[in-house]
């Protein structure tokens, strides 16, 4: 028969060496840490993003990855600018040079309205001569084909592809989060994954252990956000030289393209601090891709330049009297 004395459970155990953390371990900085996550089915996106995919392999197996990266964005924005990107700058290039004739018919026909008079109040003249000049230059630009729809829907057509090929780098970074997610973790203080060093991966078939070894200059791994913090702010410097220098519109009165001009560049300014915990393989496509945009919008200024300088004159036009005739001044 057992003892009781074996069968009684020990009050106090010490702990083995093992299970305590070494201080030494605990203040060593993390370099890269991994936390897995469930893999993502999306057949549909799978088969958008196949093309993206295979374009930056076939680049990749004649070029590292910091060099690939740039061709990829660098020709892709080639294809979008040399289609759909001329037709619709040709359409720009229209639109500003009739500026001065869509100003001229916009005075003529406001000076025959109020001439005319028969105005109950200041506020029906006004009305009226918003409403006669909208339809005498929307005439004027239907007949030339210069509508907006056709520009304001190749500047909306580029943020689809943008975010497909954000995503197929992604999926080669095996990061979780995509551009949206990643940049909204920065107001996150309690998720793990946001502290330095430390990024959340998804198994994917895409997956590229090469970007952690084939980087440039301070950033050499490229799965990992940037560890200096400075590559988000040459996005960001990129993006905001590209929205100042831009000035492929009309001028015109009205105040929204000004103020949607400045609401561009304070977003331009918030990249940097919002976007830390990127991937740099991401940045450095992003960076590519403004870069690109640059580079192009000047094959475009100068395959299809808009004339400029033909506007309403600022001073107010002082008409001559009319001369009297002889008879009448007998």
């Amino acid at each position: 028969m057992l003892s009781p004395r074996l069968l009684r459970q020990p009050a106090c155990q010490l702990r083995s060496w093992s299970s305590i953390p070494s201080q030494a371990a605990a203040c060593r900085p993390s370099t890269r840490a991994f936390h897995a996550s469930a893999p993502r089915q999306d057949p549909l996106l799978d088969a958008i993003l196949y093309l993206p995919h295979e374009m930056m392999s076939l680049i990749h197996t004649t070029v590292p990855w910091y060099a690939a990266i740039p061709l990829s964005a660098f020709i892709t924005r080639g294809l979008l600018v040399t289609t759909a990107g001329a037709w619709a700058r040709s359409l720009t290039a229209r639109y500003i040079g009739l500026h001065p004739l869509r100003q001229a018919l916009a005075f003529q026909k406001r000076d025959e309205i109020l001439r005319k008079g028969n105005f109950r109040t200041p506020k029906e003249a006004v009305l009226l001569v918003k409403k006669e000049v909208k339809d005498v230059t929307s005439a004027l630009d239907k007949r030339w084909n210069v509508t907006l729809f056709g520009q304001f829907g190749w500047t909306l057509a580029q943020i689809p592809i943008f975010f497909a090929m954000a995503e197929t780098i992604r999926q080669k970074c095996g990061a979780r989060d995509g551009l949206l997610g990643m940049g909204l973790s920065a107001f996150k203080k309690d998720d793990a994954a946001t502290s330095v060093g430390e990024l959340a991966v998804t198994p994917s078939q895409w997956f590229e252990p090469s970007l952690a070894t084939e980087g440039m200059l301070w950033f050499q791994d490229l799965l990992v956000p940037d560890p200096t913090g400075a590559l988000p702010f040459v996005v960001s410097g990129l993006m905001f030289a590209n929205i100042y220098m831009t000035k492929n519109t009309a001028n015109s009165d009205a105040k929204w393209p000004n103020t949607f001009r400045r609401i561009l560049l304070g977003v331009a300014l918030l990249v940097g601090p919002l976007c830390q915990n990127l991937p740099a393989a991401l940045l450095l496509y992003w960076g590519s891709s403004t870069s690109s945009v640059m580079l192009w919008n000047v094959w475009l200024d100068w395959k299809y330049p808009a004339p400029r300088g033909y506007t309403a004159c600022k001073r107010p036009l002082l008409m001559p009297p009319t001369p009297v005739s002889k008879g009448r001044r007998a």
